[in-house]
């Protein structure tokens, strides 16, 4: 529990009252500031940090209660009483709609006094903590959003400067979960089309029938159902970028024409016969080693190096395990902001199965984790692991010498689908495959 008094400003004329109150308000957990005059309640309130100001709003002098109340919220976390005798209770519940907590109506009423001033100090101090938390993340020692002060992850930083002002085609490379969509966003913000549209396709989520048309565009009449003409991804990436998300996955009969789009800067509408002259840059991502892909014929050679002009590869969390403490911190002020709640940290114990798990799922599967371990704790310092991280089995290769590549890829692709209650998206972010991959290989072990 915080040992942190809260400071108590009471701005009251009358002597009697001004006791009174001092004396019903008294805690161990307060420190009680007094004031008699609008002029000396200002001066309190700009040299002190107060976490409840309840204060007459008729003062003697040129300062009243609503001038120290418009000083109190300017800060927006100072909680305001105003106490008012009956003929002001118009002004008072105005006040309410400037931001003040409550209003009291002399005589006093003690019981009343004791509880309003025990929420809002409730109220002040959660919007201190969010202001806290807020510079927290501000002074976060991040990189267009890319959390990480390793040798590894400032080489990639490193990478993004450098070509982000280069209109090259970019090559994003790394396991499902790493940030790819992170790095393509700051090449974006950091280049000369900032001020332009960032378009993003995910390749391995649009059914094959329908990538076509999402990507170029259709005529009215070019296929069923196609009831007016519509641009594709393309043309509304003109002036800007586009982001290719798992690039690998994008079928092999599409890939010539991409190929030309990448050349000529042109597009055509499926079912049109003119072409589109186009302004854009291409990023691309992908989880998968394409080339083996392209070894496999599953990729062509010709469109790989066209959009690997520049490469840019996010190393895994297992990697670079310094950034986990700074991640986790980075990610629980985010997430105490989000609940509501106060959370400190993760203990002890939590952080060493953290920085010995091995993080399949990456940043991604760290960021799930420490929220399902916020959402379910009532404690501020973390310390319930979720059971997919500290009940993790370690596989050795004991038993496994000898065992054919193709017996050992179908073993983990099943395990990981169990392991994840048969959830084919999240098996193959495990997995470092593309969504279609996956299918294909179940279809192949009859498992569809």
């Amino acid at each position: 529990m915080s040992t942190e008094k809260n400071h108590i400003l009471i701005v009251e004329d009358d002597m009697a009252e001004l006791e009174t109150l001092e004396e019903v308000l008294k805690e161990k957990d307060r420190i009680i500031h007094t004031a008699q005059t609008g002029e000396q309640g200002a001066k309190l309130l700009d040299k002190l940090d107060i976490d409840l100001l309840i204060t007459d709003l008729m003062l003697p002098g040129d300062i009243d209660g609503l001038d120290l109340l418009n000083t109190a919220r300017k800060d927006g976390e100072t909680a305001v009483i105003l106490v008012t005798g009956h003929g002001s209770v118009d002004t008072a519940i105005a006040a309410m709609k400037q931001g003040a907590h409550d209003y009291l109506t002399k005589p006093i009423d003690i019981r009343r006094i004791r509880a309003v001033s025990e929420k809002a100090l409730e109220v002040a101090q959660m919007a201190r903590r969010k202001k806290e938390l807020e510079d927290v993340i501000k002074a976060d020692s991040t990189f267009m959003g890319i959390v990480g002060e390793s040798t590894a992850i400032k080489a990639v930083f490193e990478r993004i400067r450098l070509a982000a002002p280069i209109d090259s085609t970019v090559l994003i490379t790394g396991e499902s979960g790493t940030g790819k969509e992170l790095v393509a966003d700051a090449i974006h913000a950091l280049s000369k089309r900032s001020e332009g549209p960032l378009v993003k396709v995910n390749c391995s989520a649009i059914p094959e029938t329908l990538l076509e048309s999402e990507l170029f565009g259709h005529m009215k009449g070019a296929f069923t159902g196609a009831i007016e003409s519509r641009p594709g991804k393309f043309e509304l990436s003109d002036g800007g970028t586009i982001v290719l998300d798992e690039i690998g996955d994008i079928p092999l009969n599409l890939q010539p024409k991409l190929l030309r789009v990448l050349e000529n800067s042109t597009v055509e509408r499926l079912g049109g016969r003119e072409t589109k002259k186009l302004d854009l840059r291409v990023i691309s991502s992908t989880n998968r080693k394409l080339d083996e892909a392209v070894t496999r014929k599953e990729f062509r050679s010709d469109l790989l190096y066209r959009l690997r002009v520049v490469t840019i590869n996010i190393p895994p969390l297992r990697e670079r395990t310094e950034d986990i403490p700074q991640l986790i911190n980075h990610f629980l002020a985010r997430l105490s902001v989000k609940f509501e709640k106060k959370i400190e940290g993760i203990s002890e114990g939590a952080m060493e199965t953290f920085m010995n798990y091995d993080w399949p799922g990456n940043v991604r599967e760290l960021k799930h984790a420490l929220e399902q371990m916020a959402v379910f704790s009532a404690e501020p310092i973390l310390a319930n692991v979720p059971e997919s991280i500290s009940g993790k089995k370690i596989k050795t290769l004991n038993g496994l010498v000898g065992t054919p590549i193709k017996d050992l890829e179908k073993q983990a692709i099943m395990d990981t689908l169990d392991s994840v209650d048969g959830d084919k998206k999240r098996a193959a972010q495990l997995l470092g495959i593309g969504l279609r991959t996956l299918y294909r290989k179940l279809e192949e072990y009859g498992q569809l």
